[in-house]
């Protein structure tokens, strides 16, 4: 099995281990992977429904990964037991709901020796939670597939909180230490969307000068960011 974009760079990011645990697994293409190259011993594939399970089994099966590969159905990080996960993933969901997932999980969260997430969206939300909730964020990477930028980062538990300026929320302070070279059209990107937020801000029929300024601010700043690249 082969991986491309943005899940092949959520592999990339898992050391070897013993069981990894895949949370919204859909149709358990990572496990699959980690399992068939030895990077991971064993999984447990999670789902909050029946459906995406279904289809993860059917595809555990065609590897002829039973025996390595085990199924459940629940909510979050809910159907895994405490300290029986080396690793958790969580990809394809947005960052809010991510956040959450951990948030009502927390303590069985810090146990995990890397969680993997892979944001949709609101990545900034996620940052700041991990950060001051007592998670670092280890490594940080961008994927393009199918003409659209996909963000991946590692988060290891410490009990110490940081806190960044507000830009590196929204941009990844991994990312820029390690000048990804997807990291200009990441900004790039970026800017086109505050662009775009501020002039709808501006359009309103009362409009919010303390958040508009705020979005000039951080515009600016990542402006900084990307000619010192």
């Amino acid at each position: 099995m082969q991986l491309k974009g943005r899940l092949k760079l959520v592999a990339d990011m898992v050391p070897p281990c013993r069981i990894v645990g895949d949370v919204g697994t859909d149709h358990a293409y990572v496990p699959i992977y980690l399992v068939k190259n030895k990077i991971c011993e064993k999984a447990i594939a999670t789902d909050v429904r029946t459906g995406p399970i279904d289809k993860a089994r059917k595809n555990i099966m065609q590897y002829k990964m039973e025996s390595y590969i085990e199924t459940r159905v629940g909510y979050g990080l809910e159907p895994l037991e405490d300290n029986e996960i080396d690793i958790v993933i969580i990809a394809g969901m947005g960052g809010l709901l991510i956040r959450d997932i951990i948030s009502k999980s927390y303590m069985k969260a810090q146990k995990a020796r890397r969680l993997i997430f892979q944001p949709m969206n609101a990545a900034d939300v996620l940052r700041e939670w991990l950060y001051k909730n007592g998670f670092d964020i280890s490594d940080e990477g961008i994927a393009q597939e199918d003409g659209k930028i996909y963000i991946v980062l590692a988060a290891e538990w410490t009990g110490l909180s940081k806190q960044f300026d507000e830009v590196y929320y929204h941009v990844g302070e991994k990312l820029v230490g390690k000048r990804d070279p997807l990291l200009k059209e990441y900004l790039e990107r970026k800017l086109r969307q505050i662009d775009k937020t501020v002039k709808g801000l501006n359009m309103a029929e009362k409009k919010d000068l303390a958040v508009i300024s705020n979005k000039i601010r951080l515009k600016e700043d990542i402006e900084k960011i990307l000619k010192s690249l």
